[in-house]
């Protein structure tokens, strides 16, 4: 399972950060379309990414990303409204920058466990490697 978290945490942060410039961080939590071209991009790295390192099928990859995209949206929407109403306080910004984080890893983590439970015990990428 620590395998599958960790393969989780690598992607969320590659999709999610590695991939998005400044620009589209600052920008999605004052316009949606920004918003939805992260989650989009965020979606297709999961599409492509889930089925390779997670153990689903491409149907099961498909569906897992599609329904953390739309979650990720969710958060992500939200979590921008607070950002900008406390932007002049470092401190408040960086917890609810952690409580995003956190709150996306264990949606990640949760729907993985619960839709596809069978898929933890299936042959991945790290087994092979």
């Amino acid at each position: 399972m620590y395998k599958i978290f960790l393969t989780i945490f690598l992607m969320h942060m590659f999709a999610g950060f590695f991939l998005q410039s400044k620009r589209i961080s600052k920008l999605k939590a004052e316009k949606i379309i920004y918003l939805f071209g992260h989650v989009g991009l965020y979606t297709l790295v999961f599409i492509v990414l889930s089925p390779i390192l997670l153990g689903l099928s491409y149907e099961e990859g498909l569906v897992y990303s599609l329904i953390n995209g739309v979650l990720h949206f969710i958060v992500d929407f939200f979590t921008g409204k607070v950002k900008k109403r406390i932007s002049d306080l470092d401190t408040k910004r960086t917890l609810i920058v952690l409580i995003d984080y956190t709150l996306h890893l264990i949606i990640l983590t949760a729907t993985y466990v619960c839709i596809y439970p069978s898929a933890m015990y299936r042959i991945t990428f790290w087994d092979v490697v």
